[in-house]
């Protein structure tokens, strides 16, 4: 019904509007079966505490922002930007903020997280952190912005709504000397959206992804190491995540990083740590050669460790100095 209704209001013999049609279908067809699905980060490591509450307070007290740029070449192709807040340690309480905003073609999506995470001594060398999260999750659809070939109303345009949603995510994050394993759903609730309008159903289901990563640190000499990681995601209704990554650290300050993902993608890296209390870095991401869609992806990554109050270190940091 709604593929007949589009095809009624947009007959046309000009090819060039077809995309139009297609992006049209697109949205209603994506009402339907979209899944609330997490930005794919090139950093991910360092902005872990987007999708696990219990990154946060891992490298300390920090602010963080990123940019991606996908699909380069593409007219309104994705753009993501993201903000990160860590506190210091508190009594092993550490909180944080974290803020996104991605925009696809004429589609904008938008979330914002309190995050908590309490810190646990496993070992002399070894900690626990667990994590709690708590936002909203926004979604818009500006249709007025759609290229329409008449202006002759369509009741099926009257189903893509804006909405937004909360959102509630656990997480936990353990730390050793030279590994780290992590585990998180960002969102535990499943939203469930529906509309009838002139016969017409539409139906909409936002339901969290499972995030699990696992890294290690390797010397090689007492100026080269190795940081091998690998990034696995699971959720309904969208395909699963998998990144595997390697840095290669040249002392304490610089990083150099290779890495593939499941949709056969390969990705480079740069990070410089340490300059007066600021990391940034630079990443690229090519598609296979044989991918339908030939267009890369650019992102930056910058944060800056704020001071640390020593009245605020954890409390079984103090008892160990």
């Amino acid at each position: 019904m709604v593929v007949f209704n589009l095809l009624k209001n947009y007959k046309t013999k000009n090819r060039r509007n077809i995309s139009s049609i297609i992006l049209i279908l697109f949205l209603l067809i994506s009402q339907n079966i979209f899944g609330q699905q997490q930005p794919y980060y090139l950093f991910f490591e360092q902005n872990m505490s987007v999708v696990n509450p219990a990154a946060i307070g891992k490298d300390g007290s920090l602010i963080g922002l990123n940019y991606k740029t996908s699909m380069i070449g593409i007219e309104g192709g994705p753009r993501l930007q993201s903000l990160i807040y860590h506190s210091s340690a508190k009594k092993n309480i550490f909180w944080g903020l974290s803020l996104q905003n991605e925009k696809v073609n004429v589609e904008s999506h938008g979330t914002i997280t309190l995050d908590f995470s309490y810190q646990l001594q496993v070992s002399e060398n070894s900690y626990l952190n667990l994590g709690l999260k708590a936002g909203m999750f926004s979604n818009s659809i500006d249709v007025n912005s759609i290229n329409r070939i008449t202006v002759t109303n369509n009741p099926s345009l009257n189903l893509v709504q804006n909405y937004s949603n909360p959102i509630v995510g656990i997480g936990a994050y353990l730390k050793a000397d030279n590994y780290y394993l992590a585990l998180s759903i960002n969102n535990l609730l499943d939203t469930t959206r529906y509309k009838e309008e002139n016969g017409i159903e539409s139906q909409a289901i936002d339901s969290g992804q499972i995030f699990t990563s696992v890294g290690f640190d390797i010397n090689i000499n007492s100026q080269i190491s190795l940081s091998p990681s690998l990034m696995y995601s699971i959720a309904k209704n969208i395909d699963n995540q998998l990144m595997i990554l390697s840095y290669v650290n040249i002392g304490n300050n610089y990083s150099f990083g290779i890495g593939v993902s499941g949709n056969k993608n390969t990705n480079f890296q740069l990070l410089f740590r340490g300059f007066e209390n600021l990391d940034f870095g630079a990443g690229y991401d090519m598609r296979s050669k044989n991918s339908p869609l030939n267009a890369n992806n650019f992102e930056l990554f910058i944060r800056y460790k704020l001071n640390t109050n020593p009245s605020r270190t954890s409390s079984w940091d103090k008892v160990k100095d």
